[in-house]
């Protein structure tokens, strides 16, 4: 009878649970020639491991987020800048209308001469010779000088607080800009 040859799985070791250590089962986990992989919880203060979660990466991310500030802040008062250019630059042009109108009528209407006329007549009588002349500049203007003149006025005395307030506002943006530069000189 001839042989045969079977091909048999050898049977699987059985280990009991708990009885010993797995590193005695595998012999090169023991090896005294096997080098060591670094530990990634160890301070590596060159490589930016985990460990940069201490002051250094808080430092950095605080000076990221001033300069994304510092950027921001930049845009926004060159936007503010020019809109307010554009704005001053037709403002200018319309009071510059206005004037030309009241000058040319002052002028040309011998308003001029009548207001100078009622300033002296003031003054021979007692009364403030600057109200009269004002007085009578306003009665010899035509119409249209009047309503120039009073928008000029009731611009000026609206601009007045908006110039103020775009002070105020100037002076608390130089503020906040001085004390970010004092926290990223610290």
């Amino acid at each position: 009878m001839p042989v045969r040859a079977t091909t048999a799985k050898p049977a699987a070791r059985k280990h009991p649970r708990g009885a010993g250590s797995r590193t005695a089962a595998h012999p090169r986990s023991t090896a005294p020639n096997r080098t060591r992989r670094p530990d990634s919880s160890a301070k590596d203060t060159n490589r930016g491991g985990p460990s940069d979660t201490t002051p250094g990466l808080v430092l950095r991310s605080v000076e990221a987020a001033i300069e994304w500030l510092r950027t921001h802040i930049r845009q926004l008062l060159e936007t503010a800048r020019d809109r307010g250019a554009m704005l001053t630059e037709k403002i200018k042009q319309k009071i510059q209308e206005w004037i030309e109108t009241l000058v040319d009528e002052v002028a040309h209407g011998g308003v001029g001469m009548q207001a100078g006329l009622e300033g002296v007549r003031a003054a021979l009588t007692g009364k403030n010779p600057v109200w009269a002349a004002i007085k009578g500049l306003v009665t010899g203007l035509s119409t249209k000088a009047k309503i120039a003149l009073i928008l000029l006025l009731g611009l000026g005395l609206l601009l007045g607080p908006v110039l103020l307030v775009v002070l105020l506002l100037a002076l608390l943006v130089m503020a906040i800009v001085a004390a970010v530069r004092a926290a990223a000189a610290d």
